[in-house]
């Protein structure tokens, strides 16, 4: 019995020995987790450094067009012993007790004002004088109406706003200015069809010329030549001749 055991002892024993000298079969190396694909969107994903926008791609543009840029071209000097067509003209103004002397271009206009009476009503006569100052032939743009270019407005007894008025020039003529020989020219306003002034009323004449130079071709306007102020009350009003507002005189 005891043998049987002993045999039976050595059998499990032997077993035993055999499984502990069989190589334990490597454990599996853990799996990694594969990542969470995100879900597809519509939006593409942001590159590492932002795309250039239109404007940063495209050279900034100058606000004032090709007045900026730079020309490698020399500048074209002016014409000797030509006049500048476009240069700026001195204008002065001199108060006299006969009225008004202006100066401009090589020429003295001396212009005066007066209250003149029209109809019911009253209205302002302007009579100039013009003569060369440099002894040579001027020319002044003479259309249907004259010389002499109207605009301003009227304020009427009872209203708040004035009513601005303007001319439209018709046709072109021509008067010469010599300084032997003085040019007379005048104009009265207002114009036919227009209404005269009443009692209450306030005038304020804007004068300029339409046109002046050496010759035809060269003639320019003479914007700011003088102004005329004039308030209706009882009795003959008085127009009152100036230069242009915001000008001073000499």
């Amino acid at each position: 019995m005891c043998i049987v055991r002993a045999a039976l002892l050595s059998s499990i024993l032997l077993a035993g020995a055999c499984g502990g000298a069989q190589a334990t079969p490597p454990a599996e190396p853990p799996v990694a987790e594969a990542a969470p694909v995100p879900a597809p969107s519509s939006e593409a994903a942001p590159s590492a450094e932002p795309a250039p926008s239109a404007e940063a791609a495209e050279p900034a543009k100058s606000a004032v067009g090709d007045a900026a840029t730079p020309s490698n071209a020399p500048a074209q000097p002016a014409s000797k012993g030509e006049p500048d067509p476009n240069a700026i003209r001195d204008v002065t103004y001199v108060v006299v007790p006969d009225g008004l002397k202006v100066s401009v271009a090589g020429v003295r206009f001396v212009v005066s004002a007066s209250a003149l009476q029209v109809a019911s009503g009253w209205g302002v006569k302007l009579n100039v004088v013009a003569s060369a100052l440099d002894g040579k032939p001027h020319s002044l743009s003479s259309p249907k109406s004259g010389p002499l270019a109207f605009a301003g407005s009227v304020l009427r007894k009872g209203h708040s706003e004035a009513e601005p008025f303007g001319d439209e020039r018709t046709g072109d003529g021509e008067q010469s200015i010599f300084g032997d020989d003085p040019s007379k020219f005048g104009r009265t306003w207002p114009a036919k069809g227009v209404r005269v002034l009443g009692e209450g009323d306030a005038l304020e004449l804007q004068v300029a010329l339409w046109g002046l130079g050496s010759e035809k071709d060269s003639r320019r306007p003479v914007k700011k030549f003088c102004h005329v102020r004039m308030q209706v009350g009882k009795g003959k009003p008085r127009a009152m001749l100036g230069p242009p507002p915001g000008i001073a005189t000499k």
